[in-house]
C-alpha cells in the first residue's frame, strides 16, 4: 500500500508509471530442456536420440531494453527511451518501488549494462486521499468559485472538519480492503480508483459516514442544485437548461430524451448516425 506522498507522485509521473507498468508485465523467455536416450538394436548398433523441448516462462527481472520494449507494446502513447529509464530507475530503486540485480563485472562499475530490475511488489495500491496535497482546499475552491457557495467563516471551519473526517474514513476503509486482496492483474492507479469506489459502498451502512455525507449535501449541494437530480430539465444535445413548458421529448433508440428545441433534437439524432 502506497501512502507516502513522494511515492504517490511517482505513480502520477507518466514515465515512472510507464516503467512500473512495463515491469509488471514482465517478458516471455524460452528455456530448453534436453533429454538423451540411448537404445541398442538387435544387431548391436547403438542409437542415441536427443529430444529438445522448449518451454515458455515469464521473467520479471528486466533489462532496460526489455522495459522500453514493454512500454512500446503496452503503452505506445508514452514515449520512454533507454535514457529516461537510466534516469528514473535509480529514483524508483531509492524509493523502494523497484529493486535491481547486477550481473556486471566489478571493473565495469560505470556501465549500466548487465543490470536487471523488477518491482518490489506485484500489486501496488495507492491510498492517496490524505497525501494528495490540499484536497480539501481544492474542494473549497470548487464550492466557492464553481458553485458560488456563501457561508460564514465558522461554517467553513465545520465543513472542513466534516470533509477531513470523510477522507480519513475512506482511507482507513481502503487500507482494510487492501489487506483482504489477493494478487490481481489491474494497473495500480485503476485499482486504487476501484478500491475507493468499493470503500464508499462498504461505508454505505455506516451511520457516522452517512451522517457526514448528508450534512455536506445539505450545506453545499442542496442549496445550489436542489434535493434531487433532474436531468430531464437539461437538453440532451447542448446541455442548456430547459424552461418549463418548452421541453421537447423524442424517443431515440428506445429511450426518451429531452431537448430545448427542435434543432437540438434533430442534431442529436443526426449525431447518432
Amino acid at each position: 500500500m502506497i501512502t507516502n506522498r513522494d511515492l504517490v507522485e511517482s505513480f502520477r509521473d507518466p514515465i515512472r508509471r510507464a516503467i512500473l507498468v512495463a515491469l509488471r508485465y514482465g517478458t516471455e523467455s524460452i528455456k530448453e530442456h534436453t533429454t538423451t536416450e540411448e537404445t541398442i538394436k538387435a544387431d548391436g548398433t547403438k542409437v542415441r536420440t536427443t529430444v529438445v523441448e522448449e518451454k515458455k516462462t515469464k521473467r520479471f527481472w528486466l533489462t532496460v531494453p526489455d522495459i522500453v520494449a514493454n512500454v512500446e507494446q503496452y503503452l505506445p502513447e508514452v514515449d520512454v527511451s533507454k535514457y529516461n529509464c537510466y534516469y528514473h530507475l535509480p529514483k524508483l530503486v531509492e524509493q523502494g518501488l523497484v529493486e535491481e540485480f547486477s550481473q556486471k563485472d566489478e571493473d565495469d562499475s560505470k556501465s549500466r549494462r548487465g543490470i536487471y530490475y523488477r518491482r518490489t511488489a506485484k500489486v501496488f495500491i495507492i491510498i492517496d486521499s490524505k497525501m494528495s496535497g490540499d484536497v480539501v482546499g481544492s474542494y473549497f475552491k470548487l464550492f466557492k468559485d464553481g458553485l458560488n457557495v456563501d457561508m460564514k467563516e465558522k461554517d467553513w471551519g465545520h465543513l472542513e472538519d466534516l470533509m477531513l473526517r470523510q477522507i480519513e474514513m475512506v482511507d482507513e476503509t481502503m487500507e482494510y480492503l487492501a489487506t483482504q486482496m489477493k494478487d490481481v492483474d489491474i494497473e495500480s492507479t485503476a485499482l486504487s480508483d476501484l478500491l475507493q469506489g468499493l470503500a464508499y459502498i462498504f461505508l454505505s451502512d455506516n451511520d457516522e459516514f452517512l451522517g457526514i455525507q448528508k450534512e455536506i449535501k445539505d450545506v453545499i449541494l442542496t442549496p445550489c442544485c436542489g434535493n434531487t437530480t433532474d436531468m430531464d430539465a437539461v437538453c440532451s444535445y447542448c446541455g442548456d437548461s430547459i424552461e418549463k413548458g418548452e421541453m421537447i421529448l423524442r424517443n431515440v433508440e428506445g429511450k426518451s430524451q429531452s431537448f430545448c428545441s427542435e434543432t437540438c433534437a434533430d442534431n442529436f439524432v443526426k449525431s447518432l448516425k
